[in-house]
């Protein structure tokens, strides 16, 4: 296969935690369900490197990801949403699986959904809920508009 020839896939963005094996899981099962591989992504700060502890979650995620047979790639980038969105669109990304946004987050789910507007993310909160932002036909959303205002 050409290297510019993009195949798409479902993409699950990790951080090193433990918990995060959860967002691998739902990116198998929306993997599977659409019939894609699945892609583990991971980005750290470039003036952070890894630490023992971060190195170690890294590691069972990454054996995580190979119980589904995913490819997991890790960044550093002191921009992360732009290095997933710039990813997500260099893979063919079909879906983005996340954690879900604590309180006063990093905005890096918006930042993402501002990139790529036409992407799906799937939202995985602690309890495995899945919280979804669909991309909105804007020719279907004008001649809403239009029908409100007649």
């Amino acid at each position: 296969m050409s290297e510019n020839v993009k195949q798409p896939c479902v993409i699950a963005c990790v951080t090193p935690q433990e918990s995060c094996a959860r967002l691998i899981e739902a990116g198998a099962r929306i993997a599977a369900e659409e019939n894609l591989p699945l892609v583990v992504l991971s980005v750290f700060k470039e003036s952070s490197g890894l630490n023992a502890n971060e190195g170690g979650a890294l590691e069972n995620l990454f054996e995580c990801a190979k119980r589904f047979d995913a490819r997991m790639n890790v960044y550093f980038n002191n921009s992360p949403a732009l290095v997933v969105a710039v990813a997500s669109k260099k893979l063919g990304a079909v879906n983005l699986v996340t954690g879900f946004p604590e309180e006063g987050s990093s905005g890096f789910i918006s930042r993402i959904h501002e990139i790529l507007p036409d992407l799906p993310i799937t939202m995985v909160d602690k309890e495995s809920n899945e919280y979804r932002i669909m991309p909105v036909n804007k020719r279907e959303l004008e001649e809403i508009k239009l029908q409100s205002v007649h």
